[in-house]
């Protein structure tokens, strides 16, 4: 997704799903109601297309509830010329491009998991000034979901930096998204202390646009500190409400990155403080799954879990 930093902009990814129903391969699921038929707690993971050797996507650790496809760009770069996206496969080393749909499609009906697009992301943010630029964008995620074979949403990660949100014709573009495909999720990480992506998910989500917000706090000054993550949190509950708010962590051994010990000591004060965090995602997959799946396996029973009363 790439980071931006307290002076940088956003990169957006989100989603959520009313608590209840039935229990699934990844807990309790979303009852038959909720957008997306969700996972009442969501683990999420980032899989960009960048790396040689990456992982096919069914190999992903099985605690990986939602998988973001990092990412569909814009046709002509930012802020886009047309409208339009496209995306480009990751790398075939260990067969991840050659067996994509196949394992796309096995991920979502065998494993169960939800496989969103992440849209943007490293810079590449978009404008949609005018409604024929926006369905021009409709039109390439209606070819992507053909030649996917299918996908289950769309990870708002196009404003960044010095780009603005054109959050009307943004909310336009998730409902008719959402309309043509039933349960079609919609998701944004924006920068936690940025007021204007926060006016941006409050927006989309009063409008019925948005299902979370996932603020990313990683790669940034003051971002990987606990106390932080907690205090901030915090007002992102007050704006949208825990349920609608997953919390975007990123574990390595780099300057403003958490360990895992501090990752754990995070989320065990946010959960106390906030029993209905809808979960976690973690930037990103090839970095968890180098490392042994730190996040996958430590962090993801405690988020899996339903919380205490």
């Amino acid at each position: 997704m790439k980071l931006r930093h307290a002076a940088a902009g956003v990169c957006v990814s989100a989603v959520v799903a009313a608590v209840g129903g039935t229990v699934g391969k990844f807990g309790p699921s979303a009852g038959p109601g909720a957008p997306g038929g969700l996972p009442a707690r969501v683990l999420a993971g980032y899989y960009p297309g960048w790396h040689e050797m990456p992982a096919r996507l069914r190999d992903i650790d099985p605690h990986y509830s939602v998988v973001y496809l990092f990412a569909a760009r814009p046709v002509g770069g930012p802020p886009g010329t047309t409208g339009a996206v496209y995306w480009t496969a990751p790398g075939d080393g260990r067969g991840a491009a050659s067996h994509f749909n196949d394992d796309l499609r096995f991920a979502r009906q065998v494993q169960g998991r939800k496989i969103i697009l992440s849209v943007g992301g490293d810079g590449n943010g978009m404008s949609f000034p005018n409604r024929a630029k926006s369905r021009a964008f409709i039109a390439s995620i209606a070819d992507l979901y053909r030649r996917f074979g299918g996908i289950d949403g769309l990870d708002w990660n196009t404003f960044q930096a010095n780009q603005r949100p054109d959050t009307a014709e943004m909310i336009w573009i998730s409902l008719e998204l959402k309309r043509m495909y039933p349960g079609f999720i919609i998701s944004a990480p924006p920068a936690p202390w940025s007021a204007i992506d926060q006016r941006f998910c409050r927006d989309m989500l009063s409008a019925g646009a948005l299902d979370y917000c996932a603020p990313q706090y990683y790669d940034g000054p003051n971002l990987a500190d606990p106390a932080y993550v907690v205090a901030n949190v915090d007002q992102w509950v007050e704006l949208l409400g825990a349920s609608h708010v997953v919390v975007g962590f990123g574990i390595n051994n780099a300057p403003n990155f958490m360990s895992d010990a501090q990752v754990a000591t995070a989320w065990r004060e946010l959960r106390r403080r906030h029993p209905d965090l809808r979960g976690a995602f973690n930037w990103e997959l090839a970095t968890d799954e180098r490392q042994g799946w730190p996040f996958a396996r430590k962090i993801g029973p405690m988020v899996l879990q339903a919380p205490r009363r």
